[in-house]
């Protein structure tokens, strides 16, 4: 073999993305950035907790009233949890990924104002059945019995959306409904499900497996059926338009919802608590499946067409070399 040949080999050895080699390869890498990340940020949210509240995780976790004074602090550390444990992994992998790490994660053109349209009347219609979901969940003796392990969630998230002032809004909306909206498409549909598709070959069980890990990331166990609903969506709109601005406008709908009904019940403009809703009706419920069925098979007779491996020209010089 010619020195020529031999540069040539060992350039393409060490100046490939990760798309060119095998997914199962590729996922082994995810994990290993992914553990990197968790270690090394839940380490330094720990200590972020004690510097700014005085108290640790697990000490904040185990309080029976959170007070409103630190309604702000833990606003901003969960902020600050989000991008390391999901943000960094994720673009730290689509960097190593593919030339334009953008791209790989879906964040291209936006899509065309029919998808935009589309979307948000999926993430409209979906919210009412994945309200009849977890209705009917409450009729399931397993999660009625594990739903006592909610209430550090529940804890949690009443503290966060703690405050009747302007700027509780603001910050509640852009800390609450935007920076999640944003980093979890990132990392849930935009990194792991890119990876699993291309793995696992078939996209109904990638998008599955995607909404499983999606609803146990955020530990609510009586919510875990009807999030799991609502990941699934996010992950088939996202696979059906390819644009992952829809999905985080979708998720954003989802929190900005929730974050403005409690925030209208705290300063008097509303009267009932997003907590006491009443239950959706049966049929109206049908009604919304049927017609969600209706907007996600549009989306899959248009579906757009969403390849990201073009490394075309790198494979013709290895079975250059192979031929050789």
């Amino acid at each position: 073999m010619s020195m020529g040949r031999l540069y040539l080999r060992i350039l393409i050895m060490f100046n490939r993305y990760l798309t060119f080699y095998k997914p199962a390869m590729q996922f082994v890498v995810f994990c290993a950035i992914l553990s990197m990340c968790w270690l090394i940020g839940g380490f330094l949210v720990d200590l972020l907790h004690v510097k700014i509240t005085g108290l640790d995780a697990k000490q904040i976790s185990e309080l029976k009233q959170i007070s409103p004074s630190l309604s702000t602090p833990l606003k901003l550390l969960n902020g600050v949890l989000l991008i390391l444990l999901l943000l960094l992994p994720a673009a730290i992998f689509s960097y190593l990924a593919y030339p334009n790490a953008f791209q790989y994660v879906g964040l291209k053109k936006p899509a065309k104002i029919k998808y935009w349209i589309l979307s948000i009347a999926a993430i409209g219609l979906a919210l009412p059945v994945s309200s009849l979901i977890e209705q009917a969940c409450r009729h399931i003796s397993f999660f009625e019995k594990y739903k006592a392990l909610d209430a550090v969630y529940n804890r949690m998230a009443e503290a966060m959306l703690q405050g009747n002032q302007p700027i509780d809004l603001i910050l509640n909306t852009l800390v609450i409904c935007l920076l999640p909206a944003v980093v979890e498409e990132i990392f849930f549909r935009g990194c792991l499900q890119q990876l699993l598709l291309r793995w696992i070959r078939n996209p109904w069980l990638a998008i599955f497996i995607v909404a499983i890990i999606f609803s146990a990331f955020h530990g609510q166990v009586s919510a875990f059926l009807p999030r799991l609903f609502l990941g699934f969506i996010l992950g088939l709109v996202y696979y059906l338009n390819g644009s992952l601005y829809t999905t985080i406008l979708m998720h954003f709908i989802n929190n900005f919802i929730t974050v403005w009904l409690v925030y209208f019940f705290h300063t008097g403009v509303i009267k009932t608590n997003i907590n006491e809703l009443p239950d959706v009706n049966m049929i109206l419920g049908l009604l919304c499946t049927a017609l969600l069925i209706g907007v996600l098979f549009h989306l899959y007779k248009n579906r757009v067409e969403f390849q990201i491996y073009d490394m075309e020209k790198e494979e013709q010089i290895e079975n250059l070399l192979q031929d050789e």
